[in-house]
Protein backbone atom coordinates (compact mmCIF):
# COMPACT_ATOMS: atom_id res chain seq x y z
CA UNK A 1 0.00 0.00 0.00
CA UNK A 2 2.67 2.70 0.93
CA UNK A 3 5.17 1.71 -1.82
CA UNK A 4 1.79 2.46 -4.35
CA UNK A 5 1.20 5.74 -2.78
CA UNK A 6 4.68 6.54 -2.78
CA UNK A 7 5.04 5.75 -6.83
CA UNK A 8 1.79 7.68 -7.24
CA UNK A 9 2.57 11.00 -5.18
CA UNK A 10 6.23 10.52 -6.85
CA UNK A 11 5.93 13.75 -9.31
CA UNK A 12 3.77 15.36 -7.40
CA UNK A 13 4.63 19.36 -6.97
CA UNK A 14 3.79 18.96 -3.22
CA UNK A 15 5.65 16.06 -2.83
CA UNK A 16 9.04 16.97 -4.49
CA UNK A 17 8.65 20.56 -2.77
CA UNK A 18 8.45 18.46 0.81
CA UNK A 19 11.13 15.85 -0.63
CA UNK A 20 13.64 18.46 -1.36
CA UNK A 21 13.72 20.11 1.86
CA UNK A 22 13.67 16.80 3.78
CA UNK A 23 17.04 15.85 1.66
CA UNK A 24 18.47 19.23 2.46
CA UNK A 25 17.88 18.95 6.06
CA UNK A 26 19.35 15.30 6.43
CA UNK A 27 23.13 16.50 4.74
CA UNK A 28 22.69 19.89 6.36
CA UNK A 29 22.51 17.74 9.70
CA UNK A 30 25.16 15.21 8.42
CA UNK A 31 27.82 17.79 7.36
CA UNK A 32 27.24 19.56 10.83
CA UNK A 33 28.08 16.35 12.76
CA UNK A 34 31.11 15.58 10.19
CA UNK A 35 32.30 18.94 11.39
CA UNK A 36 30.97 19.28 15.10
CA UNK A 37 28.82 22.06 14.65
CA UNK A 38 26.12 22.73 16.55
CA UNK A 39 22.82 24.51 15.49
CA UNK A 40 23.85 28.38 17.54
CA UNK A 41 27.35 28.30 16.28
CA UNK A 42 25.92 27.35 12.73
CA UNK A 43 23.34 30.30 13.34
CA UNK A 44 26.23 32.75 14.52
CA UNK A 45 28.63 31.49 11.59
CA UNK A 46 25.75 31.88 9.07
CA UNK A 47 24.10 35.08 9.99
CA UNK A 48 20.41 33.30 10.03
CA UNK A 49 18.35 32.86 13.66
CA UNK A 50 18.50 29.91 15.74
CA UNK A 51 14.55 29.35 14.94
CA UNK A 52 15.14 29.34 11.62
CA UNK A 53 18.27 27.00 11.90
CA UNK A 54 15.97 24.54 13.74
CA UNK A 55 13.07 25.15 10.98
CA UNK A 56 15.89 24.19 8.33
CA UNK A 57 16.88 21.18 10.02
CA UNK A 58 13.25 20.00 10.81
CA UNK A 59 12.72 19.85 7.00
CA UNK A 60 10.35 23.03 6.85
CA UNK A 61 10.73 25.24 3.62
CA UNK A 62 13.33 28.01 4.04
CA UNK A 63 14.26 30.88 1.19
CA UNK A 64 17.30 30.29 -1.25
CA UNK A 65 18.84 32.84 0.21
CA UNK A 66 18.91 30.83 4.11
CA UNK A 67 19.88 27.81 2.49
CA UNK A 68 22.60 29.83 0.72
CA UNK A 69 23.90 31.15 3.62
CA UNK A 70 23.76 27.99 5.25
CA UNK A 71 25.27 25.74 3.17
CA UNK A 72 28.09 28.41 2.79
CA UNK A 73 28.94 28.57 6.26
CA UNK A 74 29.60 24.42 5.84
CA UNK A 75 31.72 25.17 3.12
CA UNK A 76 29.53 23.02 1.34
CA UNK A 77 29.21 22.87 -2.49
CA UNK A 78 25.24 22.85 -3.34
CA UNK A 79 25.52 20.79 -6.54
CA UNK A 80 22.01 19.15 -7.66
CA UNK A 81 21.75 16.21 -9.63
CA UNK A 82 18.46 16.37 -11.04
CA UNK A 83 17.97 13.44 -13.75
CA UNK A 84 15.04 12.48 -16.11
CA UNK A 85 12.82 9.68 -14.84
CA UNK A 86 11.71 8.32 -17.87
CA UNK A 87 15.04 7.04 -18.60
Amino acid sequence: MRKKWLEETRFDPESIHIGFFLDISYYVKKFMDEKGISKRNLAEVSGVSYNTIHKLLSGEPVSMKTLARVLSALKIDPRIEIKDSSR
